[in-house]
């Protein structure tokens, strides 16, 4: 008898595992409250061109990546073998969702590939919607996807041999720092606080001194739903892409006003920055 049931068991044991291998779990996520027991401050500073230091204060939730699924969408769109960005412009977002949480937990930001109950969207596959910093309504800056030390798996904010994951933002633009803001749930994308602009000029002030001047362009995802736009932006960009890229279209994001004010605000400071 025992036999019996030992078999029976051994039995069982392999349907369950020949099933698990025919289907398995592929949404790999992190829930918000254990993204925000990881949570990590970090701080930078640097001098400005003209002259004036300054000191930003992050915190770090680093959300996760997936490099097989972002090389492939790389290589699909624009021909590029390789998860890492090359930083030439920084593209500025909202995200119409209401609160941090609500933000991350109603996109996919919080998953490794696009949740199995929302299909497979055109051109990006799996390949889920991703960020390099959030920055709530009171001006915190999230730190989403760190800077990474080269040909090394560790967070550096310091040293110029520096990469970034390519996020799938801005039309999954290989050479954009995406940076999403907090706004009310079905609100106004363009209502940033003062807070949100004092923080994203700052943060804009960083990375471009952070890249080395690399950074060409500072832009809201708005200004690329005119097609002619876009390809203008690619071609700026060498992009030479195999196939017509993902797309969004019919974005607000943070709108003409709160870029100017954004722009402003890091041109003061001595930077030579261009926009559409």
């Amino acid at each position: 008898m025992l036999r019996l049931l030992i078999l029976f068991s051994l039995f069982i044991f392999s349907l369950s595992t020949a099933h698990a291998q025919q289907n398995p779990v592929l949404d790999k996520n992190i829930s918000f409250a254990a993204l925000s027991k990881k949570k990590a401050e970090r701080t930078v500073s640097w001098t400005n061109p003209d002259g004036s230091s300054e000191t930003l204060n992050l915190i770090e939730m680093a959300i996760p990546v997936n490099e097989k699924l972002t090389t492939e969408f790389n290589k699909n769109n624009y021909g590029i073998a390789s998860p890492w960005l090359t930083p030439k412009m920084i593209v500025l977002h909202s995200m119409d969702l209401g609160s941090l949480k609500e933000s991350l937990e109603q996109s996919s930001l919080l998953h490794d590939r696009i949740p199995e109950s929302w299909g497979l969207l055109s051109k990006a596959g799996k390949l889920p919607n991703g960020a390099h910093f959030m920055v709530d309504k009171d001006g915190t800056i999230y730190c989403l996807t760190p800077p990474m030390a080269r040909n090394k798996k560790k967070v550096d904010y310091t040293s110029p041999a520096h990469r970034w994951y390519v996020k799938r933002h801005q039309d999954g633009n290989p050479c954009a720092i995406g940076i999403e803001n907090v706004t009310d749930a079905n609100g106004d994308y363009t209502d940033l606080t003062a807070e949100q602009v004092e923080a994203n000029s700052k943060l804009v002030r960083w990375l471009i001194q952070f890249e080395e001047n690399r950074i060409e362009y500072v832009n809201s995802h708005h200004q690329f739903n005119d097609e002619n736009t876009l390809n203008h932006l690619h071609k700026l960009l060498e992009l030479n892409y195999q196939n017509k890229p993902f797309r969004t279209t019919g974005r607000k994001d943070i709108g003409d006003d709160k870029l100017t004010d954004i722009l402003l605000q890091v041109k003061l400071s001595g930077y030579t920055i261009s926009s559409f």
